[in-house]
């Protein structure tokens, strides 16, 4: 079948788009169009008790707290079914000039912008037919196809810089779905075969009636179908058509054809016909999406492009998995005039589709889901640099509990002693190994070597930092008081894996990165001794400086996303007390340090999601807690060995990703 007669089908049947919600402010068409006074009905069929089922960006909306309500009625949803990024691709504006997303754009600014509500512009499936009604005009087709998209996606892109000047700082724009998958678009491939049949064999409208009769009673056959991956989804449209041009040959038509084609061939060219158009349906999506990235990208901000294309071939390739049974055929004829009530609730939720255009309400509960996880995912990511913080801040407190031994245990002058230790975490584990060389009564120096794994979770991601530290300190003690000064240096592996919940459907993601932190502290303390107990006041300071470098995620789905390099900066200080008590061998002890961080963790980070690059906000890190610890050590005087077991814990920590931890040492004199 000739190109353009092959465009006619595909611009009839241009998926539609949507929108959501903090505050949650839309723009767009009849995906996102909750129900505007005097227009046409929200786009989803109705449960049995005549309730509309709520469309991807009701469920975002609520579950960020707020209620989305159409603009005509005081909310801040402007999308109007119908709506268009280019005003003349739309009959419907001299009717409805909100049929225009600049136009619900301006009626937003208008109203005043509210910067703290999360910003959707869902567009451009409408623009499609008038794209392709152009390109049947033309002499270039494919040219036109480009130059309209061009000016589409030019017209996005001046509707993001009027939401930008007025000040709105981020703005979730979902990409175009293929619109070779929608039922709407099989069927208008099936019309336009039946006209260019009736054209081909002379005989007019009886021709073209056979051919559509046929057509449409094996299309009704998919209602009672099944598809379990896009195979199935692409054999059933495949069986439509075979069957088709079966019915037509026992018709009485048959006797004709047979004389000029016989069935096979016949067969043969009509799906080589459907698989070059729907190769050229995805085509015109893919370069009007890409148009669309590179256009708002021009204008800068932070634009996040959610794949709805890549997401709605996860729901093709996989039904089952989010509680789908049926891919190719529609729970109504039309949803948005007049209503559509179904029977069966489970029934029709298991069909992808609520009608030719539209997503069912299974798959706005799932494109709900995956807009909210790719916003939320760089706040989990953030969990790298607080684990490296974590674990250089563990290693640091143990070296320093290290060298403060040296109060009532004291090294001898002139020797070395070794140390191993182990540490368990909640989650994770770290070995140590060191000396320390005592110089004189007064100085020593210390170095100390760790590794460590340990593991920490922030909603739906679970980083995991495998790092090693040398850490090298040097002490000077008084009668009363001493001082010191220790320096580390820190090299660690990350991994990230994620466990993401779309509809019913769950999907993983991973990364791997690298990075080092370098960090330099100062200690000290003042004691008093009371015959066989000491009471210690403790003070420290500690300046980490470091880095998580800059990483993809590996898996290849439609929740992978890259993030920018994540700076650690930390300044943290600690005042606290210790008491010990000597009983003969034995030195239990238990100490309390106030911990404070002085600087603030990064208030965002950069992600590359689909073309496209935003920022969001990072919730910041805990700033000060309390760390307890309780000990025990031995050592006996004629005995060259010392053994410690040790817990400790942070208090009034969120992030504790260490928990409870237990340690037990061993050391050595030389």
């Amino acid at each position: 079948m000739e190109m353009k007669k092959t465009y006619l089908a595909l611009f009839a049947s241009a998926l539609t788009s949507a929108a959501i919600a903090q505050d949650v402010v839309v723009f767009g068409d009849s995906l996102s169009d909750v129900g505007q006074t005097g227009w046409l009905n929200k786009a989803t069929y109705n449960q049995p008790n005549g309730t509309p089922n709520a469309l991807y960006n009701e469920h975002v909306a609520k579950t960020l707290g707020s209620t989305l309500t159409a603009s005509s009625k005081g909310g801040s949803n402007y999308a109007y079914s119908g709506g268009v990024v280019v005003p003349t691709n739309s009959q419907y504006t001299n009717v409805q000039p909100n049929v225009a997303v600049a136009q619900q754009i301006q009626n937003y600014l208008a109203n005043g912008v509210k910067n703290d509500a999360l910003h959707v512009m869902w567009a451009g499936g409408n623009d499609m037919p008038a794209i392709l009604t152009k390109a049947i005009a033309s002499q270039d087709a494919l040219q036109t196809v480009q130059t309209e998209s061009t000016v589409a996606a030019q017209n996005s892109a001046q509707q993001w810089a009027a939401l930008k000047q007025a000040g709105v700082s981020l703005l979730v724009a979902p990409t175009v779905p293929n619109v070779a998958y929608t039922p709407s678009l099989f069927q208008q491939f099936g019309a336009s075969v039946a006209s260019s049949f009736a054209a081909q064999t002379g005989y007019g409208e009886m021709a073209k009636k056979a051919f559509q009769d046929a057509f449409d009673a094996n299309l009704a056959a998919l209602n009672n179908s099944t598809q379990k991956n896009l195979t199935d989804f692409e054999n059933a449209r495949m069986q439509v058509l075979a069957n088709t041009v079966g019915a037509l040959y026992q018709s009485k038509l048959g006797n004709a054809l047979s004389a000029v084609i016989d069935q096979k061939t016949f067969t043969n060219t009509l799906l080589q016909q459907y698989q070059q158009f729907a190769t050229q349906a995805a085509s015109a999506t893919s370069f009007l999406n890409s148009a669309t990235t590179q256009a708002l990208n021009s204008v800068g901000g932070n634009i996040v492009r959610i794949d709805t294309d890549a997401l709605f071939t996860d729901m093709l390739s996989n039904p089952a998995d989010f509680g789908l049974t049926n891919t190719t055929a529609t729970v109504c004829a039309s949803t948005t005039k007049p209503g559509c009530t179904v029977a069966d609730q489970a029934n029709a939720d298991g069909k992808l589709f609520a009608d030719g255009f539209h997503p069912g309400a299974v798959a706005h509960k799932v494109m709900a889901d995956y807009i909210l996880n790719v916003l939320q995912a760089p706040s989990e990511v953030s969990v790298l640099p607080q684990l490296a913080l974590h674990s250089t801040e563990k290693t640091f407190d143990f070296a320093r509990q290290q060298s403060n031994l040296n109060r009532l245990l004291k090294q001898e002058a002139k020797t070395v002693q070794g140390i191993a230790a182990y540490q368990r975490y909640n989650e994770g584990d770290a070995i140590y190994a060191g000396l320390k060389a005592q110089f004189t009564p007064q100085w020593q120096f210390s170095a100390l070597f760790s590794q460590s794994d340990l593991e920490g979770s922030k909603g739906s991601t679970k980083g995991e930092i495998k790092s090693k530290a040398i850490n090298t300190a040097v002490r000077y003690d008084a009668d009363k008081w001493w001082v010191g000064a220790a320096l580390q240096l820190s090299d660690n592996d990350y991994k990230t894996s994620s466990q993401i919940q779309l509809g019913s459907a769950k999907r993983s993601q991973k990364g791997e990165t690298s990075g080092a932190v370098i960090s330099a502290g100062v200690f000290g303390g003042y004691e008093w001794q009371f015959d066989n107990k000491q009471v210690a006041l403790l003070a420290d300071l500690t300046n980490s400086h470091g880095k998580v470098i800059d990483f993809g995620e590996t898996k290849a789905n439609a929740m992978r996303l890259s993030f920018a390099e994540q700076q650690i900066r930390s300044v943290r200080s600690g005042v606290g007390a210790e008491y010990r008590y000597q009983f003969a061998d034995w030195q239990p002890y238990v100490n309390a340090r106030w911990v404070k961080e002085w600087r603030d963790s990064p208030a965002e980070l950069l992600t590359s999601f689909n073309g496209s690059q935003f920022k969001v906000g990072l919730a910041q890190a805990d700033k000060s807690w309390v760390n307890v610890q309780a000990g025990l050590d031995w050592k006996a005087k004629a005995s060259p060995w010392h053994f410690q077991l040790a817990v400790q814990r942070d208090l009034g920590r969120r992030d504790n990703f260490s928990g409870t931890s237990f340690h037990t040492h061993v050391g050595y004199q030389f």
